[in-house]
């Protein structure tokens, strides 16, 4: 008889593979699930070394996953110049003034999370707003989207961007009547600036990556999904570091190292792919862009803004140039996650997928991932399930999204955006995340939003087109079942059966009975990976 190394129970333990429908206790051995059951069933396996873990009348889910985020760039974002919430122009050059006082002169000030929607200036910032507030500082600061950005004139200097710098593939200078850039950075012009700053020591990335893994087991996340090697600057520093700082010796949480199309031929050469890595560090999708935000404005539509006419966004790259990109994946056995937020960019990415099957029909491993999808069409799902391919989604972006995606698009096109509850009617395989630090990555947050269709001061009291609503149990899935099958570890975790990974998300309140709005409210209360608790309040 093989007897529990851990027994959790005194709460509810729920799993999608049952309906999520209440059990007693769980038992432990081996950093799997050995039972799930009443709490007679599952003493029953107690021994001699068996330790008893209460939950403390918490309800115990499975171990929630962030399937899309940047988590090095979130952990320095944590040290940064934080602007989300800003409400004016004025405020952000108030907390920039406050930041550069408290800056030696010459120093960069780099700083996130502005969003312009909604002040009343009615503008993005440029380098003389920047120029008044920090004049002896370089300064580069991303709008919260992270695909637009400003910079002040010392920054621009710093950088050798003036007015005859042309503008780069994918990307685009804002400039002034007079040909010389006005300091707004869209897409890939940002890199021109981005190249000037200082990079982070190996010590300040690891201590960020520490940091941000250690808040993410706060929130309850036990397995992240994460886009860094353009951040870190190589696929091979990339895997150090994660190796140095996570894992059973480190910060337990779980990662799988999404591969940025840069670093592909050096991930290769390491050996990441299908089956590279373990329960701890996994090799994943590779990675490339279609377009842009929306909240830029850069994101790719088939008809012009309904708030900008004549512009219709951009594409990241010439369709012949993605198509060959896509072939070059596919044809390589790899997986494939492609950033499409706009309508035009997704029909480019299905048609690119679609052409690449054609040349060479898909295992049923690839299960390439669509990232982002808000503008869409039914149509297009209808096309994402015929072609096997994941939605990897968002649904926090709406809290932030609602409140400008209608007039940025006009009312018919706003009523298929962020269309979730007909694209799992469609039967399209989705997973979720959170962008961090696009946004924050608190799943409660993106389940909330899922569920109630409303930003988290409850606005609107029907919701953003409320019939996209998820039920509480397929909010939860996105980030526990299908987060698992996006990255092929279906039969490893994702749900609490025997034999699954000991994986626990443990709340203070059961998210199947208590009201909808109270769901961004929810607190964990423990987080537990591989059976051992890694966060307890």
């Amino acid at each position: 008889m093989t007897y529990a190394e851990a027994i959790f129970t005194g709460g509810t333990v729920r799993s999608p593979h049952d309906g999520w429908r209440p059990h007693e206790a769980l038992a432990v051995a081996g950093g799997r699930v050995l039972a799930l059951g009443t709490r007679a069933e599952v003493e029953a396996l107690r021994g001699p070394g068996t330790r008893v873990v209460d939950l403390g009348g918490g309800i115990a889910l499975p171990g929630l996953a962030d399937a899309h985020l940047h988590l090095v760039r979130y952990g320095l974002f944590r040290s940064r110049l934080d602007l989300a919430g800003v409400r004016s122009l004025g405020e952000l050059r108030e907390r920039l003034a406050a930041a550069a006082a408290r800056t030696p002169a010459g120093e960069w000030i780099l700083g996130q999370g502005w969003l312009e929607d909604g002040w009343p200036e009615g503008r993005l910032p440029t380098a003389a707003d920047l120029d008044a507030a920090a004049p002896d500082h370089p300064v580069l600061l991303w709008r919260g989207c992270l695909h637009v950005a400003v910079a002040n004139s010392l920054a621009l200097k710093l950088a050798g961007v003036g007015p005859g710098t042309p503008d780069p593939a994918g990307g685009a200078l804002d400039r002034d009547e007079s040909g010389r850039p006005t300091g707004i950075l869209r897409e890939q012009a940002i890199a021109l600036v981005r190249r000037a700053v200082p990079e982070p020591t190996r010590a300040q990335m690891e201590s960020a990556l520490r940091g941000a893994a250690a808040e993410l087991l706060r929130l309850g996340i036990t397995q992240v999904q994460t886009d860094d090697m353009r951040e870190v600057g190589s696929a091979a520093g990339t895997v150090e570091l994660y190796r140095a700082a996570l894992g059973p010796d480190g910060i337990p949480l779980r990662a799988t190292l999404i591969i940025a199309y840069e670093h592909l031929p050096e991930a290769r050469e390491l050996g990441m792919g299908p089956g590279w890595g373990d329960g701890w560090l996994r090799s994943g999708h590779v990675k490339l862009f279609a377009d842009g935000t929306l909240g830029g404005r850069t994101a790719a539509l088939t008809a012009p803004y309904a708030d900008d006419p004549g512009n219709r966004g951009m594409l990241i790259h010439a369709p012949e140039e993605l198509h060959a990109r896509v072939r070059e994946v596919h044809g390589l056995g790899l997986q494939l996650g492609i950033h499409a937020i706009g309508d035009r960019a997704l029909d480019l990415v299905l048609d690119a997928v679609a052409a690449a099957q054609a040349g060479e029909p898909a295992s049923g491993s690839r299960r390439h991932r669509a990232i982002h999808c808000q503008i869409t069409r039914p149509d297009q799902f209808r096309r994402l399930r015929d072609l096997g391919m994941v939605a990897d989604i968002q649904p926090v972006f709406l809290h932030t999204d609602g409140h400008f995606f209608i007039d940025r698009v006009g009312p018919e096109r706003a009523a298929t955006a962020y269309a979730w509850g007909t694209l799992l009617r469609l039967g399209v395989p989705a997973c979720a995340g959170s962008d961090a630090p696009v946004e924050p990555p608190n799943p409660f947050l993106g389940i909330h939003a899922a569920v109630t269709r409303q930003d988290r001061q409850g606005h609107p009291p029907e919701g953003w087109f409320p019939g996209e609503r998820l039920t509480v149990a397929q909010a939860l899935e996105l980030y526990t079942r299908g987060a698992a099958f996006a990255t092929f570890e279906e039969e490893f975790r994702g749900d609490l059966r025997p034999g699954k990974a000991a994986d626990l998300t443990v709340v203070d309140r059961d998210p199947f009975t208590v009201p909808p709005e109270e769901l961004l409210h929810l607190r964990v209360v423990m987080t537990v990976v591989g059976g051992r608790v890694a966060y307890r309040a």
